[in-house]
């Protein structure tokens, strides 16, 4: 890369895409590279998304270099006329554009694989400003471009997410890391069963602090604190994170269910592991959501024992035994019901524990006694079933949140269980 070039602490991300605009397509790139560049340490001032249109794309990339060490973008790579990312950078930098000879053959290696002939308009892709230093795609035919203007790294990324993430990891990530002053460290811890309100002022001391820093990241009923340091070495680095991870973890223990890479299904799926136990879910309103979570993890199949969804009452009846004058007296909805889903998948199944999910989803049929939003999950195991109700009619607007944050709570109060305490 070219010399002179300042320390990578500020970045912007600039997604490039009529269809991101008119919402034919989501944009869940730029959140996984937010990620990606906080855990490197690297500040996040803004993100932009513009259309396909010459003057808007430099305008935009333009506003960008002016606040940012980092401009990443992605999209505008293909060999069409609407692709127009490398072109707009080399008029902001004022270089020709040059074909590589090396992108030029990738992009016949790609179609000899693929058993294709490239048309002309296919090494478009080969087109980079003059002074590029290319990103490899391995998955694609387009390469990235690396250009330095003005102190800032411009870098392009394709806009598929397999690709980019791909580019990303092998090329763009390891030359940030040679980029900072020292080793840049980042340490996740997830939390369940606990708000990020409640928890902040629990941290809130941490959270004001400079180094390392505490930042907090909500989601569906998770909440994780990001702790990030420099230091000259890594192992430095972890020095200063481990006595604020210890003291955090002081705090907030009970509510402690993984760091990093760790999710709800893998925590639970590494409890039932090292029991040798097994689960089966009973659903209702999560529609197999649940079930689908723990088996994505894999080696799922060594615990998880059977799942069932009996969206109606005769369901709950036939598969999970759960009695007719129950559902008559307290409804689908209610405690008795969910209690006696979460028994019936278990004595169904021949699991060591049955979890269960019964709830009014919406955006319809809520009444005024069991409103949109209203939710019970259960646990039962060798001892007996709990239950507990979930008030989430704040998120009555939106079936999918409701679902979510269902299974997360339904997960938790397994993973609680698992460890012999009473999440209810």
């Amino acid at each position: 890369m070219q010399n002179g070039q300042r320390d990578i602490k500020s970045a912007e991300i600039v997604t490039i895409g009529t269809e991101m605009l008119l919402g034919d397509l989501v944009d869940t790139n730029t959140a996984w590279i937010s990620q990606r560049l906080a855990a490197l340490g690297v500040s996040m001032y803004r993100h932009t998304t513009v259309g396909d249109n010459n003057d808007r794309i430099i305008g935009a990339l333009k506003d960008a270099a002016s606040r940012a060490d980092l401009v990443v973008t992605t999209g505008g790579l293909g060999p069409t006329s609407d692709d127009l990312t490398n072109a707009c950078l080399g008029i902001l930098t004022g270089r020709p554009m040059v074909e590589y000879p090396e992108a030029r053959r990738h992009v016949d290696e790609k179609f000899a694989k693929f058993g294709r002939e490239p048309t002309p308009s296919n090494y478009k892709q080969a087109l980079f400003p003059e002074g590029t230093e290319l990103i490899p795609n391995p998955l694609g035919t387009a390469p990235g471009a690396l250009v330095a203007w003005e102190g800032t790294l411009f870098a392009t990324l394709p806009g598929v997410p397999a690709e980019m993430k791909r580019m990303f990891e092998e090329t763009l990530e390891p030359l940030i890391r040679s980029r900072s002053d020292g080793s840049i460290v980042s340490k996740t811890l997830h939390f369940a069963g606990i708000g990020e309100s409640a928890l902040a002022e629990r941290v809130q001391d941490f959270l004001d602090a400079t180094d390392p820093t505490v930042a907090p990241l909500a989601g569906q009923g998770r909440v994780r604190l990001r702790i990030t340091t420099r230091a000259a070495t890594e192992e430095q680095a972890h020095g200063k994170i481990e006595p604020v991870e210890r003291e955090i973890l002081n705090r907030l223990g009970e509510y402690f269910f993984g760091e990093d890479e760790e999710t709800l299904e893998s925590s639970v799926g590494r409890l039932l592991g090292e029991r040798g136990a097994t689960v089966a879910l009973a659903e209702s309103c999560t529609g197999g959501l649940i079930s689908k979570r723990l088996t994505d993890v894999a080696g799922s199949s060594a615990y998880f024992e059977e799942g069932f969804v009996t969206y109606s009452n005769a369901s709950k009846e036939r598969l999970l035994g759960v009695p007719s004058g129950m559902l008559a007296e307290h409804g689908a909805v209610s405690e008795p019901v969910a209690r006696a889903m979460a028994e019936g998948a278990r004595k169904a199944s021949g699991a060591d524990y049955g979890l269960s999910v019964t709830g009014v989803a919406g955006p319809d049929g809520g009444t005024e006694e069991k409103p949109v939003g209203l939710v019970y999950v259960g646990v039962a195991d060798a001892e007996g079933a709990v239950a507990e109700k979930l008030d989430l009619t704040a998120w009555a607007r939106s079936r999918g949140s409701i679902r979510e944050r269902s299974a997360n709570r339904a997960l938790d109060l397994l993973r609680l269980r698992i460890e012999g305490r009473d999440g209810a």
